[in-house]
Formats: C-alpha cells, sequence, structure tokens
C-alpha cells in the first residue's frame, strides 16, 4: 500500500513538473514571437551595427527591399518577405553586420526593425517547433495527472 501511494505521489510529481515546464516553454516561445513585432516600423532605420539585425515585414504580400549604407563599408540590399496572408507567422532576414559603426538602412515599404540579444533566438520562434514542444509538455503533463482518463459514472 505504501508503494503504490509513493508511486501516485511520483507520477502527480512529474505531472505537475511537465505542465510547468511546458507552460514556461510556451510563454517564453508566445514572448519571442511578440517581440518580434515590437521593433521600430518604418522604412528608414539606423542600425548601430554592434549585433546582428533582423527585418521581418510590416505589409502582406510581395516581396520588400531594403537598401543597407553603412558610413564605412559598401552598400548591400536585401530581400525582405512579406508578412503572410494568415497566421502570426514570423518570417524576415537575419543581418551580421560586414561594417564597423552605424548604417542606414533604407526600405521599400514598412518593415519591422530589431536588433539586439533576441535576433540570435529567431530561428527557434521562425520554426513554431519550441512552442509545439511546449504545448505538448504540458498536455503529457496533464495526461500524467489524469485528466484525460475516462470514467464513468454509470455502471
Amino acid at each position: 500500500m505504501a508503494l503504490r501511494s509513493l508511486s501516485k505521489r511520483a507520477n502527480t510529481l512529474l505531472g505537475r513538473g511537465l505542465v510547468a515546464l511546458g507552460c514556461v516553454v510556451a510563454a517564453l516561445c508566445l514572448a519571442l514571437m511578440g517581440y518580434a513585432r515590437t521593433g521600430a516600423v518604418g522604412a528608414g532605420h539606423t542600425w548601430d551595427g554592434a549585433g546582428p539585425a533582423y527585418l521581418t515585414s510590416a505589409v502582406r504580400g510581395g516581396t520588400h527591399t531594403c537598401a543597407v549604407t553603412p558610413d564605412s563599408g559598401e552598400e548591400r540590399t536585401v530581400d525582405v518577405p512579406s508578412w503572410p496572408n494568415r497566421g502570426p507567422h514570423v518570417d524576415g532576414r537575419r543581418l551580421d553586420p560586414w561594417f564597423s559603426g552605424p548604417a542606414q538602412v533604407a526600405c521599400t515599404d514598412d518593415v519591422t526593425f530589431t536588433h539586439g540579444w533576441v535576433v540570435r533566438v529567431y530561428p527557434l520562434v521562425e520554426q513554431w517547433l519550441a512552442l509545439l514542444a511546449g504545448i505538448v509538455l504540458a498536455l503529457v503533463g496533464l495526461d500524467r495527472l489524469g485528466l484525460f482518463r475516462h470514467t464513468s459514472r454509470y455502471p
């Protein structure tokens, strides 16, 4: 009897832990998706060149072109994929600095310009795999807690 009680307690702790971990992973992924849309929106931006930058379209449809003109270095033109017609999918273009000092970014349409530490984790957000993993972990935890077990009230 004591062994059964210990097994049930371990199962409950495992279920709660999986639910908590899944919720943290999913919340972190959703927060990063939201952060991808909070950068400066406009057709012109200033990039300090201290780290990578990420350009996402703020307009649906078509490909958008941006010209990056550094104060010291060669000018480059990059294409930024448009925001998909459906869903909140984040798809954009990551740029690593090839110059030193600041640069002007001029685009044909409005784009969201983000730079800093969060740019390094954007590929994880683009794949939706982290969000799916968090949801699956939470569902497995809920199953361990007995949420999906069918018990009939009727004999």
